[in-house]
């Protein structure tokens, strides 16, 4: 039951566009001149030249920043913010996936923190903040948070500011055409994992009920025909729209220790971080499920879905699903069966939970998990067993 006792938050932005030829929207926001940040794999491929060629019809000059690389660091988000400083453009696009959109929230919250230390002076201005997806996945398009990584450290930084959400967003299926069919199946199951962690979470809400719930639903829908035609722009948009939805979901709700075990696990063998959520979440909802009002919880998202449990034992019937669809993509069962080797993994397993208990998403999980249980799911996600508590604390 939703709780009103107190006066609680959702930020609804921001402004969403999407569906074919979304991207001719950039003609209609009044813009001049532009700085696009993005990494050479939108050069090689002609992705930025979809943006340029609107750019170029709308007559709007620009300029590009393509040097954001997977796990952007501290040293590119501060090359990146010398050049904005430098450029002073009226708005800046973030084109790409994760990293390029992260890269750019990175460069204005530190562009904030320059502002905030020089009052008054015009050293740098907030620019229009425009993000153009070109993954169905990480959802961050809608939400305020961003990770770089420290490389002197090796740590992960992550960074939250409600400055950093997009002003605008434009969700263009054709951006996402070409993207492989092993990336399509990854990161279309963190949409999934963002969707059933929000729906789930101790701090979820009715919107983001509302937004997850639809999330879930499209990508049971969908996903599995864009992984499998990559020319299917419908199955591609829907999953856009589902990415998100699922990603304004978490923005209000937080996550769960789904997350946390990926973030864990990608951090220290190099996983695709919706690979890793991938393998991870059926444990997970198995895990969470022993409890009776998560069980509950999961047998309203089957529902809401479409889904229906048949066993009547929804946490079993989620993950059969999940379990089933990880499997039409050929997504490995466990983390042995991706290929990481027995003993590195004893080698790392207790540094693994010492990160992933101290990980910001395991404090809205629907379970306050032990550093036990929490070892007991990560070698079930390893060794791909399902053992269970009988009874939860």
């Amino acid at each position: 039951m939703a709780k009103f006792d107190q006066t609680r938050f959702i930020q609804v932005k921001p402004a969403i566009y999407y569906g074919m030829n979304a991207l001719d929207t950039l003609g209609t926001l009044d813009l001049t001149h532009v700085c696009i940040v993005t990494d050479a794999g939108m050069v090689k491929f002609g992705i930025l030249k979809k943006i340029t060629d609107v750019l170029d019809k709308y007559g709007i000059t620009y300029d590009v920043f393509d040097d954001v690389q997977p796990d952007p660091t501290t040293d590119i988000v501060q090359k990146g913010l010398v050049n904005l400083m430098l450029k002073k453009p009226q708005a800046l696009i973030a084109l790409g996936g994760g990293s390029s959109i992260d890269s750019a929230k990175a460069i204005i919250y530190y562009g904030n923190a320059i502002r905030k230390m020089f009052s008054g002076s015009d050293v740098y201005q907030k620019p229009y903040f425009i993000a153009l997806p070109t993954t169905a996945g990480t959802g961050s398009e809608v939400t305020e948070y961003a990770v770089i990584t420290d490389p002197v450290r090796n740590t992960k930084i992550p960074l939250t500011d409600p400055q950093m959400l997009p002003d605008a967003a434009i969700l263009d299926p054709r951006l996402i055409e070409s993207v492989p069919a092993g990336a399509t199946a990854a990161t279309g199951m963190d949409v999934l994992t963002h969707a059933v962690e929000a729906y789930s979470s101790t701090n979820n809400n009715p919107f983001a009920r509302c937004y997850a719930a639809k999330a879930a639903e499209l990508v049971f829908k969908s996903l599995y025909d864009a992984y499998e035609d990559a020319h299917d722009l419908n199955a591609k948009a829907s999953m856009q729209i589902a990415s998100c939805m699922a990603g304004i979901a978490f923005n209000s709700s937080g996550l769960g220790i789904t997350h946390s075990l990926a973030h864990a696990i990608g951090s220290q063998w190099h996983l695709p971080h919706g690979l890793a959520n991938a393998i991870v979440l059926p444990y997970v909802v198995l895990f969470n499920g022993q409890d009776p009002y998560t069980s509950s919880v999961y047998g309203r998202l089957l529902s809401a879905m479409g889904i229906l449990n048949i066993s009547g034992n929804a946490p079993q019937m989620l993950m059969r699903s999940i379990e089933m669809l990880n499997r039409e993509m050929n997504i490995p069962k466990s983390l042995q069966a991706a290929g990481i080797d027995e003993a590195d993994y004893m080698e790392n397993r207790g540094a693994i939970i010492g990160k992933a208990m101290n990980d910001v998403c395991t404090k809205t999980n629907p379970i306050s998990p032990s550093i036990e249980q929490m070892l007991m799911v990560l070698d079930n996600v390893y060794y791909g067993t399902k053992n269970i508590e009988p009874e939860m604390e």
